[in-house]
């Protein structure tokens, strides 16, 4: 499944969250455990402390039946006390004087007598099959000096059990925030950069006729501010051409009806002229006066006048030669579609460009190829209904390049598909085509050795191919260029 971008940002969010949240959680229960524990420590030794006050002189320390009384009164209050022991420090070791759990003595070793005699007051965790627990030992100071010691385990079961429960509800907390925190950061995206988006699909489909709405003075709204240029430059730039290419094709008219203005005047004038050459020569010496003679002349100049008026008209009409480029086909089919593309999108159509990457350059008249791939793409678009397709390909064919225009409109009727290349012949209105464009296409082509057909059917669409050499010609400069 294709994730979208706002898929894409939520999960990826999410994912930030989720670690950082259960992260954050984790090493803040282990924190929290670990204060609690150093806390717990803490009691236990000031109750050490404590019960080592209680003793007050030698005679109750001696006296084991007092202790044993003390200290079963103090286990009976406190049930996270496991285990209670009150040692004897005489000179040569350490001996219980009383014990609340006489089968099993707490550790004494050599070193806590050390430790303890020098005042210092000691813990250990200790883990073992009934749980964990703290073990603490406390001097008991008599007449000035260490006599004794008390020694207590303190159970951490209870702690440990609440621990437990606080860990699990903290992670479903944690869990649940999460859940919020993802849903609000759907939303959010959704209206932070979902909506974004979805207004320039729509504006690059044509969906909105007004360009893409500045909504905010963030990176959005910078790339709709970009975007409305780009598009704005794109439908001047296409605007000119077509304006461009419909002056080509007046002038291609205007220079239609010249030459076949002048064709038509030419040949009685040459038949004139030559009838006037015919009469001087007819008449007699003798029988031509100053006067007629002057007056030949003038007819012959007026005459020779008018030739070359009609020759300069000639003249006029011809195209003169353009340099030939090496030209990247794939590049201009590109650029041409790019510039249609506002155009299309305006329309509703899909348009598809396949770009065969092993066409050659090819040696011709770029502006002129990029006239021809226009001319093509904007009578499909005239064609083509909304909802429609244009697809643009290139390929090699041997020593050939191809360049192909197809779409789904409205085709071409057989009778006038014959004629679809001769001048002033359209399918279009009258105010929206002069019938010229696929005539100058046609022209544009057979000048650079190359052909120009056509297949249709209508109502189903129709497909242009132009197909040029790579062996490239000599481009004529005699032809009438409409």
């Amino acid at each position: 499944m294709r994730l979208g971008v706002r898929q894409k940002l939520v999960l990826l969010s999410l994912l930030i969250l989720v670690v950082v949240s259960f992260t954050f959680t984790a090493v803040q229960l282990d924190l929290t455990r670990t204060w609690r524990e150093e806390d717990l420590r803490d009691r236990a030794v000031i109750f050490a402390r404590e019960m080592a006050a209680t003793i007050g002189d030698r005679h109750e320390l001696e006296s084991g039946a007092l202790i044993d009384r003390k200290i079963h009164q103090i286990m009976a209050v406190r049930p996270s006390v496991l285990q209670l022991d009150i040692v004897r420090l005489p000179p040569g070791g350490g001996a219980v004087v009383a014990t609340s759990e006489p089968a099993h003595r707490l550790p004494f070793t050599p070193a806590d007598e050390v430790a303890v005699r020098g005042g210092a007051v000691l813990s250990r965790l200790l883990t073992d099959a009934g749980g964990r627990s703290w073990e603490v030992m406390a001097p008991i100071r008599l007449d000035g000096a260490v006599a004794g010691a008390v020694a207590a385990r303190f159970s951490l079961n209870r702690f440990d059990a609440r621990e437990a429960r606080s860990r699990t509800v903290a992670f479903w907390l944690t869990a649940i925030s999460v859940l919020v925190m993802g849903l609000l950061m759907t939303l959010a995206v959704h209206g932070v950069v979902n909506r974004p988006i979805e207004r320039f699909v729509r504006a690059m489909r044509g969906a909105e006729a007004e360009p893409v709405a500045v909504t905010s003075n963030d990176e959005f709204g910078a790339l709709a501010r970009r975007f409305n240029d780009m598009i704005a430059r794109a439908r001047e730039r296409l605007f000119a051409m077509q304006r461009d290419l419909s002056h080509a094709e007046r002038l291609a008219l205007s220079g239609r009806i010249v030459a076949e203005v002048a064709h038509e005047i030419g040949t009685p004038l040459h038949s004139v002229m030559g009838h006037l050459e015919l009469l001087r020569e007819d008449l007699p010496p003798l029988a031509v006066s100053e006067t007629i003679e002057r007056r030949l002349r003038v007819i012959e100049s007026q005459l020779g006048r008018l030739r070359e008026i009609i020759d300069r008209l000639l003249d006029l009409t011809r195209r003169s030669p353009q340099p030939a480029v090496p030209v990247d086909v794939n590049g201009l089919v590109q650029e041409t579609v790019e510039l249609v593309r506002p155009a299309v999108a305006a329309a509703r159509l899909e348009l598809s460009v396949e770009a065969d990457p092993g066409v050659p350059r090819l040696l011709a008249q770029r502006s002129e190829l990029q006239q021809v791939v226009l001319n093509l793409l904007t009578n499909a678009l005239d064609a083509t209904p909304p909802g429609g397709a244009i697809r643009v390909a290139t390929r090699a064919r041997g020593d050939e390049v191809e360049v192909e225009v197809a779409d789904t409109g409205c085709g071409i009727a057989a009778p006038e598909l014959k004629r679809v290349f001769d001048p002033f012949v359209t399918t279009k209105d009258p105010e929206r085509g002069t019938g010229l464009g696929l005539f100058i296409c046609a022209q544009i082509v057979h000048d650079h050795g190359g052909r120009i057909d056509v297949a249709s059917e209508e109502g189903r669409g129709s497909t242009f191919r132009v197909v040029l050499p790579l062996e490239r010609v000599a481009v004529s400069a005699q032809g009438a260029h409409p």
